[in-house]
Protein backbone atom coordinates (compact mmCIF):
# COMPACT_ATOMS: atom_id res chain seq x y z
CA UNK A 1 0.00 0.00 0.00
CA UNK A 2 1.93 3.11 -0.85
CA UNK A 3 1.91 6.17 1.33
CA UNK A 4 -0.80 8.53 -0.52
CA UNK A 5 -3.62 5.11 0.05
CA UNK A 6 -2.23 4.90 3.29
CA UNK A 7 -2.62 8.46 4.14
CA UNK A 8 -6.29 8.39 2.83
CA UNK A 9 -7.24 5.74 4.27
CA UNK A 10 -6.47 7.24 7.66
CA UNK A 11 -7.90 10.44 7.48
CA UNK A 12 -11.21 8.31 6.04
CA UNK A 13 -10.78 7.02 9.87
CA UNK A 14 -10.29 9.72 12.16
CA UNK A 15 -6.73 9.74 12.34
CA UNK A 16 -4.82 12.55 10.30
CA UNK A 17 -7.35 15.15 9.78
CA UNK A 18 -6.46 17.71 12.85
CA UNK A 19 -9.71 17.86 13.89
CA UNK A 20 -10.08 14.38 14.91
CA UNK A 21 -9.78 13.10 18.24
CA UNK A 22 -6.33 13.05 19.94
CA UNK A 23 -5.09 9.54 19.67
CA UNK A 24 -2.62 10.22 23.18
CA UNK A 25 -6.24 10.95 24.81
CA UNK A 26 -8.58 7.90 23.73
CA UNK A 27 -7.39 5.29 26.19
CA UNK A 28 -8.19 7.81 29.41
CA UNK A 29 -11.54 9.19 27.41
CA UNK A 30 -12.74 5.63 26.43
CA UNK A 31 -12.20 4.15 30.34
CA UNK A 32 -13.89 7.39 31.53
CA UNK A 33 -16.99 6.89 29.03
CA UNK A 34 -17.21 3.56 30.47
CA UNK A 35 -17.39 4.67 33.77
CA UNK A 36 -21.20 5.01 35.50
CA UNK A 37 -19.84 7.66 37.91
CA UNK A 38 -18.65 10.05 35.35
CA UNK A 39 -20.92 12.98 35.95
CA UNK A 40 -19.89 12.71 39.71
CA UNK A 41 -16.41 13.16 38.14
CA UNK A 42 -17.32 15.97 36.28
CA UNK A 43 -17.82 17.87 39.67
CA UNK A 44 -14.26 17.84 40.29
CA UNK A 45 -12.67 21.10 38.60
CA UNK A 46 -9.43 19.51 37.50
CA UNK A 47 -11.24 16.29 35.95
CA UNK A 48 -13.94 18.21 33.85
CA UNK A 49 -10.28 20.09 32.83
CA UNK A 50 -8.76 17.41 31.83
CA UNK A 51 -11.51 15.60 29.97
CA UNK A 52 -11.66 19.25 27.46
CA UNK A 53 -7.89 18.82 27.11
CA UNK A 54 -8.23 15.29 25.26
CA UNK A 55 -10.67 16.06 23.01
CA UNK A 56 -10.26 17.22 19.59
CA UNK A 57 -9.73 20.61 18.27
CA UNK A 58 -13.77 20.94 16.82
CA UNK A 59 -15.05 18.97 20.01
CA UNK A 60 -13.07 21.82 22.12
CA UNK A 61 -14.61 24.60 19.85
CA UNK A 62 -18.40 22.93 20.63
CA UNK A 63 -17.76 22.63 24.34
CA UNK A 64 -16.93 26.22 24.61
CA UNK A 65 -19.05 27.73 22.46
CA UNK A 66 -21.78 26.27 24.61
CA UNK A 67 -20.12 27.41 28.07
CA UNK A 68 -21.68 30.40 28.58
CA UNK A 69 -25.09 29.89 27.31
CA UNK A 70 -27.78 29.24 29.80
CA UNK A 71 -30.32 28.08 27.35
CA UNK A 72 -29.97 24.73 24.93
CA UNK A 73 -29.01 25.72 21.23
CA UNK A 74 -31.78 23.68 18.32
CA UNK A 75 -30.26 21.98 16.45
CA UNK A 76 -30.54 23.89 13.31
CA UNK A 77 -28.85 26.31 15.00
CA UNK A 78 -26.07 24.19 16.67
CA UNK A 79 -25.11 22.82 13.17
CA UNK A 80 -24.86 26.18 11.28
CA UNK A 81 -21.76 26.64 13.46
CA UNK A 82 -20.14 23.86 11.43
CA UNK A 83 -19.73 24.01 7.65
CA UNK A 84 -19.45 20.25 6.89
CA UNK A 85 -19.15 18.60 3.21
CA UNK A 86 -18.94 15.09 2.44
CA UNK A 87 -16.21 15.92 -0.28
CA UNK A 88 -13.88 16.27 3.25
CA UNK A 89 -10.34 17.51 2.50
CA UNK A 90 -10.99 18.09 -1.22
CA UNK A 91 -13.18 21.58 -0.12
CA UNK A 92 -11.68 24.91 1.19
CA UNK A 93 -13.12 26.31 4.29
CA UNK A 94 -15.01 22.86 4.97
CA UNK A 95 -15.29 20.28 7.65
CA UNK A 96 -15.55 16.82 6.74
CA UNK A 97 -18.91 15.56 8.02
CA UNK A 98 -17.04 12.75 9.36
CA UNK A 99 -15.13 15.01 11.73
CA UNK A 100 -18.68 16.65 13.08
CA UNK A 101 -19.85 12.94 13.79
CA UNK A 102 -17.28 11.85 15.49
CA UNK A 103 -16.80 14.63 17.49
CA UNK A 104 -21.10 14.45 18.45
CA UNK A 105 -20.14 10.81 19.43
CA UNK A 106 -17.27 11.26 21.26
CA UNK A 107 -18.94 14.10 23.30
CA UNK A 108 -22.45 12.55 23.97
CA UNK A 109 -20.92 9.06 24.85
CA UNK A 110 -18.56 10.69 27.31
CA UNK A 111 -21.79 12.43 29.00
CA UNK A 112 -20.51 15.93 28.05
CA UNK A 113 -22.85 16.98 25.37
CA UNK A 114 -26.72 16.34 26.00
CA UNK A 115 -29.63 16.25 23.41
CA UNK A 116 -32.96 16.53 24.29
CA UNK A 117 -35.51 15.28 23.34
CA UNK A 118 -36.72 18.27 21.24
CA UNK A 119 -33.64 18.34 19.38
CA UNK A 120 -31.75 20.62 21.70
CA UNK A 121 -28.29 20.62 22.61
CA UNK A 122 -26.50 21.59 25.85
CA UNK A 123 -23.22 20.65 28.08
CA UNK A 124 -23.47 18.39 30.85
CA UNK A 125 -24.65 20.69 33.87
CA UNK A 126 -21.83 19.43 36.40
CA UNK A 127 -19.75 19.69 33.42
CA UNK A 128 -20.26 22.99 32.93
CA UNK A 129 -20.19 24.19 36.57
CA UNK A 130 -16.84 22.70 36.76
CA UNK A 131 -15.21 24.42 33.60
CA UNK A 132 -16.94 27.46 34.42
CA UNK A 133 -14.51 27.65 37.59
CA UNK A 134 -11.61 27.03 36.03
CA UNK A 135 -12.03 30.07 33.62
CA UNK A 136 -13.14 32.52 36.31
CA UNK A 137 -9.65 30.87 38.55
CA UNK A 138 -11.56 29.37 41.00
CA UNK A 139 -10.00 25.88 40.89
CA UNK A 140 -9.67 23.93 44.61
CA UNK A 141 -6.72 24.78 45.98
CA UNK A 142 -3.67 23.00 46.36
CA UNK A 143 -1.78 24.08 49.09
CA UNK A 144 0.78 25.86 47.03
CA UNK A 145 2.49 28.41 48.98
CA UNK A 146 1.86 27.02 52.45
CA UNK A 147 5.56 25.07 53.00
CA UNK A 148 8.15 27.17 54.55
CA UNK A 149 11.36 27.04 52.06
CA UNK A 150 12.93 23.52 52.30
CA UNK A 151 16.58 23.37 54.23
CA UNK A 152 17.32 21.62 50.93
CA UNK A 153 16.77 22.83 47.89
CA UNK A 154 15.31 20.23 45.19
CA UNK A 155 16.74 20.19 41.32
CA UNK A 156 14.64 19.52 38.90
CA UNK A 157 17.14 17.30 37.46
CA UNK A 158 16.64 15.29 40.12
CA UNK A 159 13.42 14.88 39.96
CA UNK A 160 13.10 14.05 36.07
CA UNK A 161 15.73 11.56 36.94
CA UNK A 162 14.01 10.02 39.32
CA UNK A 163 10.99 9.99 36.95
CA UNK A 164 12.93 8.64 33.93
CA UNK A 165 14.31 5.73 36.13
CA UNK A 166 10.79 4.67 37.80
CA UNK A 167 9.63 4.54 34.16
CA UNK A 168 12.47 2.77 32.66
CA UNK A 169 11.97 -0.05 35.84
CA UNK A 170 8.41 -0.60 34.97
CA UNK A 171 9.01 -0.61 30.78
CA UNK A 172 12.35 -2.86 31.99
CA UNK A 173 10.10 -5.89 33.94
CA UNK A 174 8.44 -6.41 30.33
CA UNK A 175 11.04 -7.06 28.41
CA UNK A 176 13.27 -9.05 31.71
CA UNK A 177 16.88 -8.67 30.66
CA UNK A 178 19.93 -7.99 31.89
CA UNK A 179 18.21 -7.26 35.34
CA UNK A 180 16.91 -3.79 34.03
CA UNK A 181 13.77 -3.41 36.27
CA UNK A 182 15.04 -4.94 39.20
CA UNK A 183 16.70 -2.59 41.19
CA UNK A 184 14.69 -1.48 44.19
CA UNK A 185 12.16 -2.96 46.84
CA UNK A 186 11.00 -6.36 46.07
CA UNK A 187 7.68 -5.59 47.31
CA UNK A 188 8.12 -2.60 44.92
CA UNK A 189 8.24 -5.12 41.91
CA UNK A 190 5.95 -7.43 42.90
CA UNK A 191 3.26 -4.54 42.98
CA UNK A 192 4.40 -3.34 39.83
CA UNK A 193 4.11 -6.80 38.08
CA UNK A 194 0.76 -7.25 39.42
CA UNK A 195 -0.39 -4.26 37.86
CA UNK A 196 1.78 -5.41 34.54
CA UNK A 197 -0.88 -8.40 34.88
CA UNK A 198 -4.23 -6.51 35.44
CA UNK A 199 -3.13 -4.52 32.10
CA UNK A 200 -2.91 -7.63 30.05
CA UNK A 201 1.03 -6.85 29.45
CA UNK A 202 2.13 -9.92 31.17
CA UNK A 203 0.99 -13.53 32.13
CA UNK A 204 -0.98 -14.87 34.47
CA UNK A 205 2.17 -15.90 36.50
CA UNK A 206 4.02 -12.54 35.61
CA UNK A 207 6.61 -14.58 33.73
CA UNK A 208 6.32 -13.91 30.13
CA UNK A 209 5.14 -10.71 27.95
CA UNK A 210 2.00 -10.65 26.15
CA UNK A 211 1.52 -9.96 22.95
CA UNK A 212 -0.63 -6.65 23.96
CA UNK A 213 3.01 -6.22 26.21
CA UNK A 214 4.89 -5.93 23.17
CA UNK A 215 2.83 -3.61 21.56
CA UNK A 216 2.26 -1.40 24.76
CA UNK A 217 6.24 -1.25 24.09
CA UNK A 218 6.02 0.50 20.74
CA UNK A 219 3.47 3.27 21.88
CA UNK A 220 3.95 6.88 22.26
CA UNK A 221 5.23 7.82 25.71
CA UNK A 222 1.82 9.82 27.15
CA UNK A 223 -0.63 6.55 25.55
CA UNK A 224 1.67 4.57 27.25
CA UNK A 225 1.66 6.16 30.70
CA UNK A 226 -2.46 6.00 30.58
CA UNK A 227 -2.25 2.58 29.55
CA UNK A 228 -0.20 1.63 32.81
CA UNK A 229 -1.88 4.19 35.12
CA UNK A 230 -5.76 3.02 34.08
CA UNK A 231 -4.56 -0.66 35.20
CA UNK A 232 -3.61 0.73 38.24
CA UNK A 233 -7.03 2.28 38.93
CA UNK A 234 -8.57 -1.14 38.34
CA UNK A 235 -6.25 -3.21 40.61
CA UNK A 236 -6.03 -0.93 43.31
CA UNK A 237 -9.55 -0.21 43.40
CA UNK A 238 -10.35 -3.85 43.51
CA UNK A 239 -7.62 -4.27 46.27
CA UNK A 240 -8.64 -1.90 48.84
CA UNK A 241 -11.90 -0.78 48.90
CA UNK A 242 -11.35 2.74 50.29
CA UNK A 243 -9.31 3.48 47.13
CA UNK A 244 -11.93 3.84 44.63
CA UNK A 245 -11.51 4.74 40.91
CA UNK A 246 -13.28 8.14 41.42
CA UNK A 247 -10.68 8.98 44.19
CA UNK A 248 -7.64 8.11 42.15
CA UNK A 249 -8.85 9.51 39.14
CA UNK A 250 -9.16 12.54 40.68
CA UNK A 251 -6.00 13.00 42.03
CA UNK A 252 -4.31 11.89 38.83
CA UNK A 253 -5.93 15.01 37.34
CA UNK A 254 -5.13 17.28 39.95
CA UNK A 255 -1.36 16.61 39.62
CA UNK A 256 -1.72 17.22 36.20
CA UNK A 257 -2.19 20.68 36.73
CA UNK A 258 0.53 21.41 39.00
CA UNK A 259 4.05 23.17 38.58
CA UNK A 260 7.22 21.01 37.48
CA UNK A 261 9.89 21.70 40.42
CA UNK A 262 7.13 23.35 42.80
CA UNK A 263 6.96 21.30 46.27
CA UNK A 264 2.98 20.34 47.74
CA UNK A 265 2.37 20.09 51.15
CA UNK A 266 1.14 16.39 52.53
CA UNK A 267 -1.50 17.82 55.20
CA UNK A 268 -3.80 18.98 52.33
CA UNK A 269 -4.60 15.57 51.04
CA UNK A 270 -6.53 12.99 52.88
CA UNK A 271 -5.10 9.94 53.94
CA UNK A 272 -6.54 7.67 51.40
CA UNK A 273 -5.05 10.35 49.03
CA UNK A 274 -1.53 9.94 51.04
CA UNK A 275 -1.58 6.40 49.90
CA UNK A 276 -1.80 6.60 46.58
CA UNK A 277 0.60 9.16 46.40
CA UNK A 278 2.83 6.68 48.07
CA UNK A 279 2.06 3.96 45.35
CA UNK A 280 2.73 7.13 42.47
CA UNK A 281 6.17 7.62 43.85
CA UNK A 282 7.32 3.85 43.13
CA UNK A 283 5.80 4.73 39.49
CA UNK A 284 7.94 7.97 39.06
CA UNK A 285 4.71 10.32 39.31
CA UNK A 286 5.66 11.85 42.43
CA UNK A 287 9.18 12.69 43.86
CA UNK A 288 9.69 12.64 47.87
CA UNK A 289 13.41 13.06 49.14
CA UNK A 290 12.15 10.26 51.78
CA UNK A 291 8.35 8.18 52.88
CA UNK A 292 8.29 10.68 55.71
CA UNK A 293 8.45 14.18 53.56
CA UNK A 294 6.13 16.44 54.35
CA UNK A 295 6.27 17.63 51.15
CA UNK A 296 5.89 15.93 47.53
CA UNK A 297 6.77 16.92 44.04
CA UNK A 298 4.92 16.12 40.75
CA UNK A 299 7.09 15.14 38.00
CA UNK A 300 7.19 15.20 34.48
CA UNK A 301 5.12 12.13 34.11
CA UNK A 302 2.43 13.28 36.46
CA UNK A 303 2.17 16.68 34.17
CA UNK A 304 1.79 15.05 30.81
CA UNK A 305 -1.69 13.20 32.17
CA UNK A 306 -3.50 15.98 30.35
CA UNK A 307 -1.07 17.75 27.80
CA UNK A 308 0.86 16.84 24.53
CA UNK A 309 2.76 14.12 24.28
CA UNK A 310 5.48 16.90 23.88
CA UNK A 311 5.37 17.39 27.28
CA UNK A 312 7.74 14.42 28.14
CA UNK A 313 10.61 14.85 25.59
CA UNK A 314 12.44 17.13 28.42
CA UNK A 315 12.41 14.35 31.08
CA UNK A 316 12.56 11.09 29.02
CA UNK A 317 13.98 12.58 26.14
CA UNK A 318 13.81 10.39 23.07
CA UNK A 319 14.32 7.56 25.37
CA UNK A 320 15.04 5.16 22.60
CA UNK A 321 17.99 7.00 20.95
CA UNK A 322 17.98 8.99 17.94
CA UNK A 323 18.04 6.47 15.29
CA UNK A 324 19.39 6.33 11.70
CA UNK A 325 17.53 5.14 8.98
CA UNK A 326 19.37 3.22 5.85
CA UNK A 327 18.01 1.98 2.68
CA UNK A 328 19.90 -1.30 3.46
CA UNK A 329 18.20 -1.74 6.25
CA UNK A 330 21.21 -0.98 8.36
CA UNK A 331 20.05 0.82 11.53
CA UNK A 332 22.09 3.01 14.14
CA UNK A 333 20.89 4.18 17.44
CA UNK A 334 22.37 6.56 19.42
CA UNK A 335 21.79 5.49 22.89
CA UNK A 336 23.50 3.70 25.62
CA UNK A 337 20.57 2.63 27.27
CA UNK A 338 20.14 -1.21 28.16
CA UNK A 339 16.50 -1.22 28.09
CA UNK A 340 16.18 1.01 24.61
CA UNK A 341 19.21 -1.57 23.35
CA UNK A 342 16.49 -4.25 24.10
CA UNK A 343 13.80 -2.93 22.80
CA UNK A 344 15.91 -2.85 19.28
CA UNK A 345 16.84 -6.40 20.11
CA UNK A 346 12.54 -7.28 19.58
CA UNK A 347 12.86 -6.50 15.88
CA UNK A 348 16.21 -5.92 14.94
CA UNK A 349 19.50 -8.21 14.65
CA UNK A 350 21.98 -5.92 16.65
CA UNK A 351 25.77 -6.61 15.17
CA UNK A 352 27.71 -4.57 17.32
CA UNK A 353 27.85 -1.57 20.32
CA UNK A 354 29.81 1.39 20.64
CA UNK A 355 30.17 3.53 24.00
CA UNK A 356 27.23 5.68 22.57
CA UNK A 357 25.45 4.21 19.55
CA UNK A 358 24.35 0.46 18.50
CA UNK A 359 24.23 -0.74 14.92
CA UNK A 360 22.30 -3.75 13.81
CA UNK A 361 20.01 -4.99 10.82
CA UNK A 362 16.70 -5.18 10.55
CA UNK A 363 16.23 -8.73 8.80
CA UNK A 364 13.69 -10.76 7.37
CA UNK A 365 14.01 -13.31 10.12
CA UNK A 366 14.48 -10.76 13.35
CA UNK A 367 10.90 -9.10 11.82
CA UNK A 368 9.19 -12.25 11.48
CA UNK A 369 9.97 -13.06 14.94
CA UNK A 370 8.35 -9.62 16.29
CA UNK A 371 5.67 -10.55 14.21
CA UNK A 372 5.43 -13.50 16.42
CA UNK A 373 5.76 -11.97 19.46
CA UNK A 374 2.68 -9.55 18.49
CA UNK A 375 4.78 -6.74 17.62
CA UNK A 376 2.96 -5.50 14.02
CA UNK A 377 4.45 -3.77 11.21
CA UNK A 378 2.59 -0.61 12.13
CA UNK A 379 4.00 -0.50 15.60
CA UNK A 380 7.69 -0.83 13.79
CA UNK A 381 7.46 1.97 11.56
CA UNK A 382 5.69 3.95 13.85
CA UNK A 383 8.73 3.60 16.70
CA UNK A 384 11.69 4.10 13.70
CA UNK A 385 9.39 7.24 12.41
CA UNK A 386 8.89 8.39 16.03
CA UNK A 387 12.48 8.25 16.88
CA UNK A 388 14.05 9.22 13.85
CA UNK A 389 17.46 11.19 13.92
CA UNK A 390 17.09 14.74 13.40
CA UNK A 391 19.78 14.74 10.90
CA UNK A 392 18.15 12.37 8.88
CA UNK A 393 16.48 14.03 5.11
CA UNK A 394 13.14 14.09 5.50
CA UNK A 395 9.77 13.90 2.79
CA UNK A 396 8.44 17.46 1.96
CA UNK A 397 5.26 16.19 1.78
CA UNK A 398 4.61 14.37 4.96
CA UNK A 399 7.60 14.99 6.73
CA UNK A 400 8.71 11.38 7.52
CA UNK A 401 11.86 10.49 7.44
CA UNK A 402 12.17 6.56 6.88
CA UNK A 403 12.68 5.65 3.62
CA UNK A 404 10.14 4.19 1.40
CA UNK A 405 11.03 1.33 0.43
CA UNK A 406 12.67 0.19 4.06
CA UNK A 407 8.99 0.76 5.08
CA UNK A 408 7.02 -1.45 2.08
CA UNK A 409 9.34 -4.22 2.71
CA UNK A 410 8.14 -4.36 6.50
CA UNK A 411 4.59 -4.22 5.04
CA UNK A 412 5.74 -7.04 2.65
CA UNK A 413 7.01 -9.16 4.91
CA UNK A 414 4.29 -9.02 7.37
CA UNK A 415 1.78 -10.07 4.48
CA UNK A 416 3.99 -12.99 3.75
CA UNK A 417 1.85 -14.13 7.48
CA UNK A 418 -1.24 -13.49 5.91
CA UNK A 419 -1.86 -15.42 3.33
CA UNK A 420 -3.36 -17.34 4.70
CA UNK A 421 -6.89 -16.99 7.10
CA UNK A 422 -8.52 -19.79 8.83
CA UNK A 423 -12.05 -20.17 8.94
CA UNK A 424 -14.33 -22.72 10.73
CA UNK A 425 -16.08 -24.62 7.81
CA UNK A 426 -18.63 -27.85 7.65
CA UNK A 427 -18.10 -29.60 4.68
CA UNK A 428 -20.79 -31.19 3.05
CA UNK A 429 -21.07 -34.39 0.57
CA UNK A 430 -22.72 -37.58 -0.19
CA UNK A 431 -26.17 -35.94 -1.68
CA UNK A 432 -28.88 -38.32 -1.91
CA UNK A 433 -29.24 -36.75 -5.66
CA UNK A 434 -28.29 -33.97 -8.06
CA UNK A 435 -31.27 -32.05 -6.96
CA UNK A 436 -30.55 -31.70 -3.93
CA UNK A 437 -26.90 -30.65 -3.87
CA UNK A 438 -28.13 -28.11 -6.48
CA UNK A 439 -30.76 -26.63 -4.61
CA UNK A 440 -28.65 -26.57 -1.31
CA UNK A 441 -25.82 -25.13 -3.40
CA UNK A 442 -28.69 -22.23 -4.27
CA UNK A 443 -29.33 -21.59 -0.88
CA UNK A 444 -25.98 -21.17 0.20
CA UNK A 445 -25.22 -18.60 -2.34
CA UNK A 446 -28.29 -16.88 -1.32
CA UNK A 447 -27.85 -16.67 2.30
CA UNK A 448 -24.12 -16.04 1.76
CA UNK A 449 -22.35 -19.26 3.60
CA UNK A 450 -21.10 -20.80 0.82
CA UNK A 451 -17.39 -20.94 1.12
CA UNK A 452 -16.12 -23.73 -1.61
CA UNK A 453 -18.07 -26.04 -4.01
CA UNK A 454 -16.58 -28.89 -6.61
CA UNK A 455 -20.25 -29.78 -9.03
CA UNK A 456 -18.49 -32.63 -10.24
CA UNK A 457 -17.82 -34.14 -7.02
CA UNK A 458 -20.75 -32.87 -5.34
CA UNK A 459 -19.02 -31.36 -2.98
CA UNK A 460 -18.91 -28.06 -0.78
CA UNK A 461 -18.10 -26.02 1.83
CA UNK A 462 -20.00 -23.54 4.15
CA UNK A 463 -19.53 -21.58 6.97
CA UNK A 464 -19.17 -23.64 10.29
CA UNK A 465 -21.34 -21.38 12.07
CA UNK A 466 -24.57 -22.01 9.37
CA UNK A 467 -24.96 -25.58 10.41
CA UNK A 468 -28.11 -25.75 12.15
CA UNK A 469 -29.29 -23.35 8.95
CA UNK A 470 -28.17 -26.05 6.58
CA UNK A 471 -30.08 -28.91 8.75
CA UNK A 472 -33.33 -27.30 9.19
CA UNK A 473 -33.20 -26.46 5.02
CA UNK A 474 -32.73 -30.01 4.20
CA UNK A 475 -35.01 -31.48 6.94
CA UNK A 476 -37.77 -28.91 5.23
CA UNK A 477 -37.11 -30.02 1.45
CA UNK A 478 -37.12 -34.03 2.21
CA UNK A 479 -40.52 -33.63 4.24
Amino acid sequence: MSDKKRKNKTAANGGTFGNQESKAGDSILDYIATLKMKDSLYTDVYTAVSVLRSLSNLGKNIVMRLLWLDNPVPDNVFKSWVRTSSQGLNQRGYMPSEALRSALERLTRLNVLIRTRGGEWHIEPRFKASLRKFVRNDAPDVGEGELAPAKKTVETATIEEHARRCWERILGLLIDESGIGRWGDEKEIEGIRQILIESGFMDDLGQRITPKGFRFLFLPHRKQVWSFLLGYVKYISRQNKSLSEDLVLRLLFMLSHLSLGQDYPMKSLSEPQKKVISHLVVFGFVYQRKKTSKRYFPTALALSLSCSEDSLVGTLGNTHGKIITETTFRITAYTSSAFQIAILNKFARLDYRLPNSVVGVVTKHSVMEALRNGINAAGIVMYLEQYAHPQMKRDPKTGKALPVAFKEQIYLWEKERQRFSVQKSCFLHEFASTVEFKSLLEFAREEGILQWFNERKQWMTVDGSAAEKIKEFRQKTRS
